[in-house]
């Protein structure tokens, strides 16, 4: 072998020693320390996610606010969607979803909202409580069998099985002689009045809790159903960014601000048996948006698979920034309280996918015109 060809054979070494798709892959003892960087890997690892760096406002000429749907049905964004079951791959697949939660779990990403404006901050227990919009990542419900017997001790009424069993449900009702009467005149007085569903709601949740918990306890899990959140029922990805043109370096850039997994709501799959047509189910509604630069270091460490080269790693955070997804613009920001696509473009799919592209021509023909005389 040539001097010229050893040399270039070193230099490709160098040059993809930093990835590794399966870190340790081939230098593990044993099969829990794949996915596990060894200390030379970790001495070698400088790759850090890419700051953005300082943009003054007085260097835009140009910025538009947009909200895309990143749906996970086209093959292009799999990589977002996949492993569903994670059961079946290594520690080091995962999708980003997963990230995601992990990462609110841990207390790596705080800055969580209900909503794309960041109007309403939530935290994981906000979450987990059923606080927000989505309803939990769990849903437990007293079956068919529980139902008989509270049909059979208190003729079906929860109060007074509640009540016959000395359940607690707290201090706030314990000290309540009749709970019967008290949920009746609240039943009666909801219907005017605002904040006596809102207490009649709290109500319910807190009993139907309690007795779920009694059930559990004196009889095991045979009487209540429980259906846990999986990561098959992400059904699209929302993400909010800015498109911006810096008169600095003469481009047109993107900045991803928020993104927001968007799933089915777990209370569905008690109905996955019976629901032929999927229709019937309740929408798709996003879990949580998550300002995005505070969630970059987690999705730098989080890893995509590649089909065509195991050695090359992709992290979340560099897809994401390159955009390496197809996306359909469903909102600008406009003057009409920022209404949707949909709002304005309603039952016609086609013509909304249109309205999409001329958004999105609108934006790089500002780019174009930059350079036309």
């Amino acid at each position: 072998m040539s001097f010229k060809n050893i040399i270039l054979s070193v230099l490709l070494v160098f040059w993809f020693s930093p990835s590794f798709s399966q870190a340790n892959l081939l230098n593990a003892k044993d099969p829990s320390d794949i996915g596990k960087k060894d200390k030379i890997q970790l001495r070698q690892d400088e790759d850090k996610k890419l700051e953005y760096g300082y943009v003054d406002e007085r260097d835009i000429l140009f910025s538009k606010v947009i909200w895309e749907v990143i749906d996970l049905d086209q093959k292009v964004n799999f990589p977002y969607l996949y492993p569903i079951d994670t059961s079946v791959v290594g520690k080091e697949r995962r999708p980003l979803i997963h990230h995601l939660l992990k990462a609110i779990q841990r207390g790596d990403i705080t800055l969580i909202y209900d909503d794309g404006k960041f109007n309403d901050k939530i935290t994981y227990d906000d979450f987990l409580n059923k606080n927000t919009n989505f309803q939990g990542l769990s849903y437990r419900e007293i079956n068919t069998r529980g139902r008989n017997i509270i049909d059979t001790q208190a003729s079906g009424s929860l109060n007074f099985f509640v009540m016959n069993n000395e359940i607690s449900l707290g201090e706030q009702y314990d000290s309540i002689e009749d709970l019967d009467d008290y949920v009746s005149v609240l039943s009666y007085e909801q219907q005017f009045d605002e904040s006596k569903r809102d207490e009649l709601q709290s109500y319910e949740k807190i009993r139907d809790e309690a007795l779920m918990d009694w059930f559990q306890e004196n009889y095991g899990d045979k009487y209540v159903d429980t259906y846990e959140f999986t990561y098959d029922m992400i059904d699209h990805y929302k993400i909010k960014g800015v498109w911006y043109f810096d008169k600095k370096v003469s481009e047109l850039k993107y900045r991803p601000l928020a993104i927001a997994p968007v799933a089915r709501q777990v209370i569905n799959k008690k109905d996955d048996a019976t629901v032929v047509n999927p229709v019937d189910y309740s929408p798709p509604i996003p879990m949580f948006w998550v300002y995005y630069p505070d969630a970059r270091d987690v999705l730098k460490g989080s890893y995509v698979f590649s089909d065509r080269n195991s050695v090359v790693r992709k992290s979340f955070d560099e897809l994401i920034n390159a955009r390496r997804f197809h996306t359909m613009i469903f909102l600008e920001e406009n003057m009409y309280e920022d209404r949707e696509v949909g709002d304005y473009v309603p039952e016609n799919s086609f013509m909304r996918l249109l309205e999409s592209e001329r958004i999105k021509e609108k934006i790089r023909n500002f780019e174009h015109d930059m350079w036309s005389w």
